[in-house]
């Protein structure tokens, strides 16, 4: 009678432990949501092939640099976050950055004159965010705790660069 109350209970305990254990599947107890920032580059005239700018990235700085020794301090501090547009050579791109809450002085496309990232005088500014309208005034951009903004667009050239604030 002991070994048939004792099959029944392993027989028994794995359902008895799904079905008390599983309410929810495999869903969260919470949604996770990501504060950031999602927008658009948009080259006006295009990005020919026969450009000596190979690589497009998304900059976000918290503050904008003084000097290119400042910029590089940033960049070590992490307070300089980036993302490479891809693939090469398209007339428009779409990006997102998750991202923490805060304010952040420049959003900027920057092409990189062939492939050395880190020789920041192959560095040119192509476009910035601003909501003037206004290619030489960055606009800051504010998030808020589980904010998502969107629209942060860019209008960006790599025929005609602006200057580099830094």
């Amino acid at each position: 009678m002991k070994r048939t109350y004792f099959y029944l209970l392993y027989i028994l305990a794995p359902f008895l432990l799904l079905l008390t254990g599983c309410d929810h599947g495999l869903n969260p107890d919470e949604d996770v949501f990501e504060s950031g920032f999602d927008g658009s580059v948009t080259l006006a005239e295009g990005w020919p092939e026969d450009s000596e700018v190979r690589l497009l990235y998304i900059f976000v700085f918290e503050s904008i640099p003084l000097d290119s020794a400042d910029a590089v301090n940033q960049f070590f501090q992490g307070k300089i976050h980036f993302d490479e547009l891809r693939p090469p050579f398209q007339n428009e791109y779409t990006y997102s950055f998750t991202i923490d809450p805060g304010v952040y002085e420049l959003v900027a496309c920057i092409g990189i004159r062939g492939d050395n990232f880190f020789d920041l005088s192959t560095w040119m500014l192509s476009g910035i965010y601003t909501e003037s309208g206004n290619p030489l005034e960055p606009s800051p951009v504010t998030i808020l705790p589980d904010e998502r903004r969107t629209e942060v667009n860019i209008q960006a050239s790599v025929i005609n660069p602006l200057p580099l604030p830094f």
